[in-house]
Formats: C-alpha cells, sequence, structure tokens
C-alpha cells in the first residue's frame, strides 16, 4: 500500500510543496500516488528532484555515502576510497583512543573509590559509574580502525570483461583478477553485499533506497550490463 493512500487530495498537494524534505523513496510514492489520482497540481519540482536523484544514482555519484568515487576513463571504471573517507576514520579512531582511556581513568577511580571507602553521595556515584561507561563508548570508535585498514590502498578497477579487486584482507594488501560474471549482489538481512566471487567489496543498507539503487547500477557497469 501507497503510504499517501489515506491522505486526502489538499493534504497531498500541501505535502507536494514540501517534496525537498521527502526521502527520494517518499518522493516516488508521492509521484505515483499524485498519478495514479490524476489531481491536477505543478509537479515540476517534484520531477525535477526525481530526475536530478536518478541521474546521480546513474553517474554513481551517492557512492560518496559509502566513502568512495568513481572515475571513468573510456573503456575503464575505478572506484578508489575518498580522502574524506579516510580522515573521517582517522578522527574516529583518535578520538576512539581518547574516550577509552578516559573510560580507563573512570574505572581506575571507580575502583579505588570502593576500595578507599569513600562516602559519596548520588550525583558523585552516578558522575563516575559514567566516567568508567567511556570505555565501551571508546569501543565504537573503533570501527574506523578496521575500515582503515580494510580500504587502504583500495582499488577496484574494469577493463573490459577484466576487473581487478586491490583490498586488505588480513591487513595485508591483495589483488584479486576476475571476471565481470563473478560480480553479484548478495543480501543478508538489512545489508546489501557487492561481491567478486567469495569476497565481499563494500556494503550498504539495503532498506536505504539510493544505496540500494547505487550499489545495482554499479554492479550492472561492472558486469557490463
Amino acid at each position: 500500500m501507497n503510504m499517501y493512500s489515506d491522505k486526502t487530495d489538499s493534504e497531498l498537494v500541501v505535502i507536494l510543496q514540501q517534496e525537498s524534505l521527502l526521502t527520494f523513496e517518499s518522493q516516488l510514492k508521492l509521484r505515483d500516488e499524485l498519478n495514479t489520482r490524476a489531481i491536477a497540481t505543478d509537479t515540476t519540482a517534484l520531477e525535477n528532484s526525481i530526475a536530478r536523484k536518478l541521474s546521480e544514482i546513474n553517474n554513481l555519484d551517492y557512492l560518496k555515502d559509502f566513502g568512495f568515487t568513481a572515475e571513468r576513463n573510456a573503456d575503464e571504471l575505478t572506484i578508489t576510497r575518498t580522502n574524506k573517507a579516510l580522515f573521517t576514520d582517522i578522527i574516529g579512531i583518535v578520538i576512539g583512543i581518547l574516550v577509552f582511556l578516559l573510560g580507563i581513568y573512570g574505572c581506575i577511580n571507580l575502583v579505588m573509590t570502593f576500595i578507599n571507602g569513600d562516602e559519596l553521595d548520588v550525583f558523585t556515584l552516578a558522575y563516575k559509574f559514567t566516567m568508567a561507561s567511556l570505555v565501551f563508548i571508546g569501543f565504537t570508535f573503533f570501527s574506523g580502525l578496521k575500515r582503515l585498514f580494510d580500504y587502504t590502498g583500495f582499488e577496484l578497477t574494469k577493463q573490459g570483461e577484466r576487473i581487478t579487486l586491490k583490498k586488505r584482507f588480513d591487513v595485508k594488501l591483495e589483488e584479486i583478477n576476475a571476471t565481470a560474471s563473478d560480480v553479484y549482489l548478495d543480501t543478508e538481512e538489512d545489508t546489501l553485499y557487492l561481491k567478486l566471487g567469495q569476497h565481499t567489496i563494500f556494503t550498504s543498507n539495503a532498506d536505504n533506497l539510493i544505496q540500494s539503487m547505487t550499489l545495482k547500477k554499479l554492479t550492472n557497469e561492472l558486469k557490463g550490463i
């Protein structure tokens, strides 16, 4: 069922006036509902927004959401990691280390408080527990460390039927040569995987329409479809 099917015509017109605030999927569903009801209203802004996003998907512009960029040259397609994504991972790791160290300090401080038998009010005790919990928060920032190892030196190239993947597996940078037929998409729960044989190139959110369409477009280009 279309998410707008329970809206009145006048409500749809009001939503149309705010189309720039809608997600791409919501824009598509709004257009479908307007067309189904044949409501006489100007949909130019909505159509232009949808067309622009479709063009950006076809140009692989949204690969930046994954931290990658595409470069086309004649019959060659090259995907590399963006400097911005690399910088973001490094910043995340640095912040994670600082937060983790604060958490370690908080844990030691909390343990010493109980060992010394210090009398504490509720607020001070809550503060010390909060500082100690930073250890776990610091761990969440370390996901950037894996990405940094996996994608430093990353390059995915298609030239004719030949596919070349340079990616780190177990830290070591490896080069894998394959053919277009080895490229495919796989879905597991809410994650969409772009794979080359048994190797995962990268993943996206399967519930995000733009990301899914971008990955499908990239897959088709790699396969020469």
